[in-house]
């Protein structure tokens, strides 16, 4: 949350470039290509019925054309108080990184990008509703709604583009006619139901549907203004797999004014603290919901490919030793037993990986996230990786051939190595008998030291995770616990 000095620093800035503004403002209101939204923002949990709860709060947001805002006909006071393209020197902004797909390419051609991958075409124009950056800060934009016309300036469809607190995007696109509802809810335009996809909450799984609602924009981008103002609502309703409402979110404009300098700057007067106090309030509710309420929490899942998912999360520093010895060690053993690999992510901004010849035997392997490396390098054998990731991490075209690539070559040893032995700590016994654990690993043939320093950081972390949720008397939904995912493997085998 910001201190103290920066809400001050903030407010004086505001009402400075208010004082500019009342010199220098020519900004026509006429067509307004850009509006001003002073949000209420109701959330209302209703199952458990012991656990239900609701709250209701403001929110600012931007209505803008996205044609406008990339030719910087939005910019205002020469850019200093709201520009488009950067983060710093403004007062208010928006920039393309932050949205869809992870790069720097502009809003519309990320939009039409995920909208191509999906079938549905490249809007002539439209509005998008999101969250500014205020003073540097750029806080978490939950929802950003885009509302997309035809050539004819009809409005078509909607594409909602959802992010969690864990750094990923998803995008539901939402066309009329189309799926959609026959019936929408009362006050509203259009209504659609699908099955959940993307992991937001984490007090709900992704179990349910969605019924999302939406109440157009009064006009288009390019429409004549109207005597109303655009206040476009979107309701979104979350159904349990039987049908009961679990759920429910509203946002909706409460008011809407043409963005020029002085309208910007009396909602900043009016609200300076808004737009930094949403992850806050999500920080709140969730210790409201999980010590009050009693909600156990649902460990974040492996997304779903091809699903809508946009922006996954990155893989940390870990990860990408993991992912780099692993390359390291298929380049050499490729060649060597004349086998041909390829690792595709389902991840669409990860490229798949191919080594080995074109020729001889092909195994394809395809995961879901960075910890499919985790999983090759921190399980003793291949038939433990199997156990544990198998196919709920990664699938293989062949266990067989996967077993032979990641098993290490003979060795004199007959005990394990400090690093194999590093990485039977975490195994129940059962683990430790059923399945052959050999003297060496595949991939420890080099960087003996990095690989225990690796190993050594892994385990610590297990510990550190399960001891922080003990102090902080969290509570992980049974049966999910991270620190625990050998325990469950162990049951696994001893099922099978």
């Amino acid at each position: 949350m910001p201190s103290f000095t920066t809400a001050v620093l903030s407010v004086s800035v505001s009402l400075a470039a208010l004082l500019y503004a009342r010199l220098h403002s020519r900004k026509s209101t006429t067509h307004p290509a850009g509006y001003v939204l002073h949000n209420q923002v109701t959330h209302a949990r209703f199952l458990p019925t012991e656990s239900a709860h609701a709250f209701t709060y403001p929110t600012l947001s931007l209505l803008v054309s996205l044609d406008a805002l990339e030719a910087h006909e939005l910019d205002l006071a020469r850019g200093w108080l709201f520009s488009y393209g950067g983060l710093w020197l403004r007062l208010l902004g928006l920039r393309p990184h932050p949205y869809l797909r992870p790069g720097n390419a502009s809003i519309r051609a990320k939009l039409e990008a995920a909208l191509h991958a999906r079938g549905a075409p490249a809007p002539a124009s439209a509005w998008m509703m999101t969250m500014p950056s205020f003073v540097g800060w750029e806080g978490i934009n939950p929802l950003t709604v885009y509302f997309c016309y035809d050539a004819r300036a009809e409005l078509w469809g909607a594409v909602l583009e959802v992010h969690n607190t864990f750094g990923e995007n998803h995008v539901y696109i939402l066309e009329i006619g189309r799926g959609d509802d026959p019936t929408p809810g009362t006050g509203f335009d259009h209504q659609w139901t699908f099955p959940r996809e993307f992991h937001v909450s984490p007090f709900n799984d992704r179990a349910g549907t969605y019924s999302i609602s939406i109440r157009r924009p009064t006009r288009g981008p390019t429409h004549a203004p109207s005597s109303i103002p655009p206040r476009p609502t979107v309701r979104v309703h979350l159904h349990t797999p039987t049908g009961a409402l679990k759920l429910t979110a509203l946002l909706r404009p409460t008011a809407s004014a043409p963005l020029t300098t002085p309208n910007l700057l009396r909602a900043l007067v009016r609200t300076p603290f808004t737009l930094f106090l949403s992850f806050p309030r999500i920080l709140y509710v969730a210790a409201v919901l999980h010590y009050r309420k009693r909600l156990d929490v649902f460990v974040r899942p492996p997304p779903r490919p091809a699903a809508g998912g946009v922006r996954w999360l990155p893989e940390g520093p870990l990860e990408r030793f993991a992912r780099q010895r692993v390359s390291a060690f298929l380049h050499t053993r490729t060649e060597e037993l004349r086998v041909r690999i390829t690792l595709t992510a389902a991840d669409p901004g990860v490229p798949q990986c191919a080594f080995g010849p074109t020729e001889g035997e092909q195994l394809d392997v395809a995961y879901l996230s960075p910890q499919f490396f985790v999983i090759l390098f921190t399980a003793p054998s291949a038939a433990h990786a199997l156990l544990l990731g198998c196919p709920s991490e990664f699938k293989v075209s062949s266990e067989r051939l996967f077993t032979t690539v990641f098993s290490p070559p003979p060795t004199k040893l007959h005990y394990p190595s400090l690093r194999q032995r590093l990485r039977m700590r975490p195994l129940p016994p059962t683990l430790r008998t059923a399945l052959p654990v050999p003297p060496r690993h595949a991939l420890d043939a080099t960087g003996a030291l990095t690989s225990t320093v690796a190993l050594l950081c892994f385990l610590a972390l297990d510990h550190i995770e399960a001891f922080v949720f003990r102090v902080m008397r969290a509570r992980i939904v049974p049966g999910e616990e991270p620190w625990k995912r050998w325990e469950r493997a162990a049951t696994r085998y001893k099922a099978s």
